[in-house]
């Protein structure tokens, strides 16, 4: 996103998409909320240096139609982002940049979402299946790095 990955600092992160974010710490991990995107760390103790784990695209937000929602960055480099997108839309872009998607399941309810991964990026890919997270065939999220 942007450059941006996993093994960014919080401060780091925050330089590039600003200081309007929401925190969620614990003197062990720190998940920050930067509207569209979200970025997890983790550290041995107070004090200690954080350790980046993941980020995430939480795209099920984008329902809400809020152009406020995705950080301002992100829309002066992409542009609006007007709604919902779906599965299809994106796996036809990365088929057209040759970067392959392998179905994996989804333990907890395959009835209502189904997981994509991407075996390069070590990135899932999750799109709602049935009505419970919203209209299917949307992305939901975006995880990187996340395991098949």
């Amino acid at each position: 996103m942007l450059g941006a990955d996993h093994t960014w600092s919080p401060e780091r992160v925050a330089d590039l998409l600003g200081d309007d974010y929401g925190d969620n710490p614990s003197d062990y991990s720190l998940g920050r909320d930067h509207g569209l995107a979200e970025f997890f760390w983790q550290r041995s103790g107070p004090g200690q240096p954080w350790a980046g784990t993941h980020f995430s695209v939480q795209a099920h937000r984008l329902r809400y139609r809020d152009p406020e929602l995705v950080d301002g960055v992100i829309r002066e480099r992409y542009g609006a982002f007007p709604g919902p997108v779906t599965f299809d839309e994106v796996s036809a872009l990365l088929a057209d940049r040759g970067v392959p998607l392998a179905e994996v399941p989804y333990p907890a309810d395959p009835d209502e979402m189904r997981t994509y991964w991407q075996p390069g990026s070590g990135t899932k890919v999750y799109v709602v299946a049935g009505s419970y997270y919203g209209t299917a065939g949307d992305v939901y999220k975006v995880i990187s790095p996340d395991r098949p």
